[in-house]
C-alpha cells in the first residue's frame, strides 16, 4: 500500500460510510481512506444499516459496494436518491466489474464515481476528490444565495435584491455545464461527466431559488412587472432543468444501446427532431458537428432543425456543408436545390456558405433562448421553492 498522500483531497473531506457484505472489501476501503487522511470512517454490511448511520451521524462521502447483506448496492444507492433526507450524499459505487454499461447507468443513478476493484491510490484519491468537489461546490453554490433569501424572508428585500441578482448573473451556466458534460461522456470520459452533470443539476437548484427570491422582493416593493418577470425565469429554469435531464437521460440511453456508434450526437438529433423538439435538436446536432466536423449526416440533420427553426441562411449554409463532405447524398441534393432554387454545383455564392459554416463547426454554439415565454402558475412555483429548500435542509 502507498504511502499517505497530503495532497490527495481538495475538499476537506472527513467523514465517510462504507456499505459493503464483504469484510475484506470493507477493509480495504478504509485502509484507502486512511492514505486519503480522511480520519473517521465506518463501515456497515446492509442497507438498512447505512440508512440509520446516515440520518443520525452523516457523511461526508459514502462508499457503496455492488453486494450488501441485504441487496444489491444499485438498489441502495435508487433508494438513497429517492430519499429528500439521503440525496444529497455523495455516493462512489464500488464493484469488481468494469462493464460500461455499469458505467452509464452510476451516471444515470447521479453517483459521484464508479470505482472498479482492484483500484489503485491514485484512482481512488480522483474518486474522492470529485466526490469532495461536488460537495464543495453544492456549499459554495447555495451560499452564494443563501445570504439573500434569508434577507428576503425578514423582509429587507432592498438588501436581498443585490445578492439575488448576484446569484443569477450567469443564466447561462448550467447550460453550458450539461453540454460540456454530453460532450465528455462522448468522449468515454465519465468522472468529469459526472461532475458537469452534477454540478449543471445544483446550478439550476440555486438559479431556481434566487429567481423565487427576487420575485418575493419585487413583490414587497410593489414592483408588479419585476415580480411577475422573475417568476417567470424560476418558472424557465425548472422547466429547463427537467428538459436538460431528459436529454441527458436519452443521451445516455444512446450510448449503452449502442456502444459502436461513432457520434451519439448525431442520434440524439435525430429522435428530438422526430419527436419536434428543434430546440434540443439544435443543441445535439451542434455538438455532434464539433465532435465530428466531417460527418456529413450531422450537417444534413443540423440543416433540417435549422429550417424548422426559420433559419434558412443557417439551413443553406449546413446543408451546403453536407454536399461538400457527400457530394452524391440525395436527400441533401433536394434539400439544396429547394431551399436556393438552383441544383447543387451550379455556379452561385456555394463557397461563401461552405465558408460560413466552418463557423459552426469550430464549437458548439450555445442553444437559442427557450422557454422565455413560460409562466408557471404561482403555485406551482411556490411549492419548487419548498421542495429545494427541503433538499438542501
Amino acid at each position: 500500500m502507498q504511502a499517505a498522500r497530503t495532497d490527495a483531497l481538495p475538499a476537506p473531506l472527513r467523514t465517510a460510510l462504507v456499505v459493503s457484505a464483504s469484510e475484506g472489501h470493507a477493509r480495504v476501503d478504509r485502509i484507502s481512506l486512511k492514505n486519503a487522511r480522511i480520519p473517521i470512517s465506518r463501515a456497515v454490511k446492509s442497507g438498512k444499516a447505512a440508512v440509520a448511520h446516515l440520518l443520525k451521524h452523516g457523511a461526508d462521502v459514502v462508499l457503496v459496494d455492488d453486494v450488501l447483506e441485504d441487496g444489491s448496492g444499485w438498489d441502495f444507492v435508487r433508494f438513497l436518491r429517492s430519499d429528500a433526507r439521503l440525496r444529497q450524499f455523495p455516493v462512489i459505487l464500488v464493484s469488481s466489474t468494469g462493464e460500461r454499461e455499469n458505467v452509464v447507468r452510476a451516471i444515470r443513478m447521479g453517483c459521484s464515481g464508479y470505482l472498479v476493484r482492484p483500484y489503485t491510490l491514485d484512482t481512488f484519491f480522483r474518486h474522492l476528490a470529485l466526490a469532495g468537489q461536488n460537495r464543495s461546490y453544492l456549499g459554495q453554490a447555495m451560499g452564494e444565495a443563501a445570504e439573500g433569501l434569508d434577507l428576503a424572508e425578514e423582509g429587507r428585500a432592498a438588501e436581498a435584491l443585490p445578492l439575488l441578482e448576484e446569484a443569477v448573473e450567469n443564466p447561462r451556466q448550467a447550460r453550458a455545464l450539461y453540454e460540456q458534460g454530453m460532450r465528455q461522456l462522448a468522449k468515454g470520459d465519465y468522472t468529469r461527466a459526472v461532475e458537469s452533470f452534477t454540478q449543471a443539476a445544483r446550478v439550476n437548484k440555486r438559479m431556481a431559488e434566487a429567481y423565487l427570491g427576487l420575485a418575493r422582493c419585487w413583490l414587497a416593493l410593489g414592483d408588479g412587472v419585476r415580480y411577475r418577470k422573475a417568476l417567470t425565469q424560476a418558472a424557465g429554469v425548472c422547466a429547463e432543468a427537467e428538459r436538460f435531464e431528459r436529454y441527458k437521460e436519452e443521451f445516455l440511453a444512446i450510448i449503452a444501446s449502442d456502444s459502436s456508434r461513432f457520434n451519439p450526437f448525431t442520434s440524439l438529433g435525430m429522435r428530438l427532431g422526430r419527436a419536434m423538439d428543434w430546440d434540443g435538436a439544435l443543441m445535439a446536432l451542434r455538438n455532434a458537428v464539433w465532435l465530428n466536423p466531417d460527418d456529413a449526416k450531422a450537417h444534413l440533420e443540423l440543416a433540417k432543425a435549422y429550417h424548422f427553426k426559420r433559419e434558412p441562411e443557417l439551413a443553406k449554409q449546413s446543408v451546403s456543408q453536407a454536399l461538400t463532405l457527400s457530394a452524391h447524398d440525395p436527400e441533401a441534393f433536394e434539400l439544396y436545390e429547394r431551399w436556393t432554387g438552383r441544383p447543387w454545383g451550379v455556379r452561385g455564392d456555394d463557397s461563401h456558405e461552405t465558408q460560413t459554416i466552418g463557423r459552426v463547426r469550430r464549437g458548439p454554439d450555445a442553444l437559442p433562448a427557450v422557454l422565455n415565454g413560460v409562466l408557471y402558475l404561482a403555485g406551482v412555483v411556490t411549492e419548487g421553492i419548498h421542495r429545494f429548500r427541503r433538499d438542501y435542509a
